[in-house]
């Protein structure tokens, strides 16, 4: 892997998005899982501090188009929701019905960790890849936001 070269460093958001998954791979809890791999997917294509769902909906979209993982409008809507209401202690993953139905979450968030896993692997293993993240300005260019809903 070309990242392991002491002479070239992992980019700085895939590096973040390689431990969200590294941590969320070790935790237990879904609770705790979800928010990291939002996050993770976060960490990638997240640029500046407006916009954030918008820009997590629509790049995460383009990323679930590239690896033909089926994920929605709706889905990266619900995934940014449960996020939200998680990592702000709104309430724990089974009461949160009202946002996803609970027979639904799991499989959302099967999708979301293989979108990040398989996002990662890619940086990891093909450099130019990776270098479609290596920063804002690559992933404005790479990742154009579309019209905002």
């Amino acid at each position: 892997m070309p990242w392991v070269s002491t002479e070239m460093r992992m980019h700085d958001r895939v590096h973040r998005a390689y431990w969200n998954h590294e941590y969320a791979m070790r935790s237990f809890y879904l609770d705790m899982r979800w928010p990291l791999v939002v996050s993770g997917l976060e960490a990638l294509i997240n640029v500046g501090k407006d916009d954030n769902k918008w820009q997590f909906r629509d790049r995460v979209g383009q990323l679930a188009t590239e690896f033909k993982i089926v994920l929605t409008d709706t889905d990266l809507i619900n995934a940014w929701d449960l996020r939200s209401k998680l990592v702000h202690g709104e309430r724990f993953l089974y009461g949160l019905e009202t946002v996803l139905p609970k027979d639904q979450q799991n499989d959302l968030y099967e999708r979301l960790e293989e979108l990040l896993r398989v996002t990662v692997r890619r940086c990891l293993l093909k450099e130019e890849f990776g270098d479609l993240f290596r920063d804002d300005a690559a992933v404005e260019s790479n990742w154009p936001l579309g019209a905002k809903p």
